[in-house]
């Protein structure tokens, strides 16, 4: 009788392992893809990247940038819509700078990341490097999407000499990826 006992609870662990995702398949499954979108010149481009690298540095995996687009260099016409940020686990950033809102904001609305209300979906979330834009963003008839923080201001005084460890240091940074992760 012992015996069928054990078979039992050796099955019902096994049958537990078996339906548990490993871990690289977990890990794969709950890593936001982030699409950065900037309009940057070649001087800004490298700030851009710097961000870049100490976003996925600081998030220790659980964050991927999988695109990014410079819409300086006409690349808005692949980007994304609604059906790909409504995807589990797709972010947008928006990095934002004085001269580039009035694009942003054309992008924004052409590719419905705003309802009809003009609410932005709870998954767009914007970051300047240097002065807050809060006065800005979002543009007159846009309103945050989400009683969340969506809005991350750095506050570099110098952003032109911006190093991957500048960003990693800044507690911004920590509250941004806490941020992202946290979207559903």
């Amino acid at each position: 009788m012992g015996n069928t006992e054990t078979k039992k609870k050796q099955q019902l662990k096994a049958d537990s392992q078996q339906s548990e995702p490993s871990s690289r398949e977990k890990t794969l499954s709950d890593t936001k893809k982030i699409l950065l979108l900037h309009k940057s010149n070649d001087e800004q481009l490298k700030v851009v990247r710097n961000f870049r690298d100490a976003l996925t540095t600081a998030a220790h995996g659980s964050i991927r940038v999988a695109n990014v687009v410079n819409i300086a260099d006409g690349e808005d016409d692949s980007l994304i819509g609604l059906p790909w940020l409504e995807e589990l686990n797709n972010v947008l950033l928006i990095c934002l700078t004085s001269e580039a809102i009035a694009q942003l904001e054309e992008i924004v609305r052409d590719n419905r990341l705003a309802d009809e209300n003009g609410l932005l979906h709870r998954k767009v979330f914007s970051i300047s490097f240097g002065e807050s834009l809060a006065s800005e963003w979002p543009p007159e008839g846009l309103q945050r999407g989400s009683r969340d923080a969506r809005d991350f201001h750095f506050g570099f005084s110098e952003v032109a000499k911006l190093k991957p460890q500048d960003f990693e240091r800044s507690e911004k940074m920590n509250a941004l990826v806490a941020a992202i992760k946290g979207t559903q």
